[in-house]
């Protein structure tokens, strides 16, 4: 397969021969011909060209378009309970419109624009490939690791939620409930890919043993909800490798001259 990008320039995009990449392999058959929901914030640089004020303008605007009043004072002292408080009511109204998607991508890039977060790529159909979603296994775990490569082509966990340490993070309630419900395992295999831009440990600076402390509390209840019989700070992190591309310095240069990705070629 190859990247599209908006020049007409392309790169190499490697499928590995395993169980999820060739699950992948059939998917990407079905969207190659469908162009991608790439919006600016997927691009990796798009936060360095933003100051954090711009940034809440952007939030404030997004929030308009589903007639959510923001409290820009409270954005700019960067209240994590306020965010929370916001994220809350994209929670009850989202039904799937890509315009909550939007207002509640930028929640989350407000979140976290004080954090080097790594440079990775996100190829993303959002609403357009949902008919290909299906059940994740959690066998696919059996292939996992929270150490990636620079070119290396990988999933995670991407629900529209919080991990449970992200809500531990977050501050949120230390309700039972909401935990229950807010904070999900891996449920859905989405037709999404990523691509690392460096070498990344998705555990770093991640305040385990802190976590693990509150964790414990909260633990055996959250996996009764889920049906499941563990779920580690390892598993919220852990990815799964699926492929390669053959020139990051490319997608690299392309993405930080505003070049997008704007479709999957077989």
């Amino acid at each position: 397969m190859k990247i599209l990008f908006s020049n007409g320039n392309t790169t190499n995009l490697g499928i590995l021969n395993t169980p999820l990449g060739d699950v992948y392999r059939r998917i990407y058959k079905n969207l190659c011909q469908v162009d991608l929901q790439f919006r600016d914030w997927d691009n990796p640089y798009y936060l360095d060209r933003l100051t954090y004020d711009q940034l809440v303008d952007q939030l404030v605007f997004y929030a308009k378009q589903v007639l959510v009043e923001i409290d820009r004072t409270r954005c700019l002292a960067q209240d994590q309970i306020y965010f929370n408080e916001i994220h809350k009511i994209y929670e009850l109204n989202y039904h799937g419109q890509s315009e909550w998607l939007d207002f509640h991508e930028h929640i989350h890039l407000c979140e976290y624009y004080a954090q080097r977060l790594p440079k990775v790529l996100d190829i993303d159909y959002r609403e357009k490939a949902g008919i290909l979603e299906r059940p994740f296994k959690l066998e696919w775990l059996a292939d996992s690791t929270t150490e990636i490569k620079t070119g290396d082509v990988f999933v995670s966990w991407a629900e529209l939620g919080k991990t449970p340490y992200t809500y531990w993070s977050n501050n949120e309630p230390n309700d039972v409930d909401r935990l229950c419900k807010l904070a999900k395992p891996w449920l859905k295999l989405r037709p999404k890919i990523l691509i690392a831009l460096e070498d990344i440990d998705t555990l770093k600076n991640k305040k385990k043993s802190e976590f693990e402390k509150w964790w414990a509390q909260y633990h055996p209840i959250w996996c009764r909800y889920w049906n499941l019989e563990s779920w580690t700070i390892k598993d919220m992190y852990s990815v799964t490798v699926i492929g390669k591309v053959d020139d990051v310095e490319l997608i690299k240069t392309q993405l930080k001259n505003n070049i997008n990705p704007i479709k999957i070629l077989k």
